[in-house]
Parts: structure tokens; C-alpha cells; sequence
């Protein structure tokens, strides 16, 4: 279907449609605006190797113990 042919583009081609498809749904707000630039910086960091990445699963338990950490106190 259209999620497989899309996943067959090269990675700078996937990450401009991304943006479009977000663009096309969610409201041109500034808050729209400033995750994408934070989503182009991250990835800009990862690409020149200046932060190493973290398995999905991983980053979402740091997130889960960050969250539990927070609520507790």
C-alpha cells in the first residue's frame, strides 16, 4: 500500500514527506512549528555524530522512570 512504497524512499525523502503529512493534519501553529525545527535538530545531531542514538524501547522506559520520578514528587 502507500505506507510501503513510502518506506522504500530514501531517508531525506521519508523525513520531507513526514513533515508534509504532519503539515497537512495538524494546525500551522507555532508549537507545530517548533517541534519540527527541534525534530530537524536532533536528527542534524545524530547524522554529524554528535549524540548517539537510543533504542525505542529504551528511550520510552527513560521517559516512563522520568514521569514516575516526577509524580512522586
Amino acid at each position: 500500500m502507500v505506507f510501503e512504497e513510502a518506506r522504500t524512499l530514501l531517508e531525506d525523502s521519508r523525513v520531507a514527506l513526514a513533515e508534509r503529512l504532519v503539515e497537512s493534519v495538524a494546525p500551522a501553529t507555532q508549537v507545530v512549528a517548533e517541534q519540527m525545527e527541534v525534530a530537524r535538530r536532533r536528527s542534524a545531531d545524530l547524522e554529524a555524530g554528535r549524540v548517539q542514538p537510543v533504542p525505542g524501547p529504551e528511550g520510552l522506559n527513560r521517559v516512563r522512570e522520568a514521569l514516575l520520578k516526577r509524580a512522586a514528587s
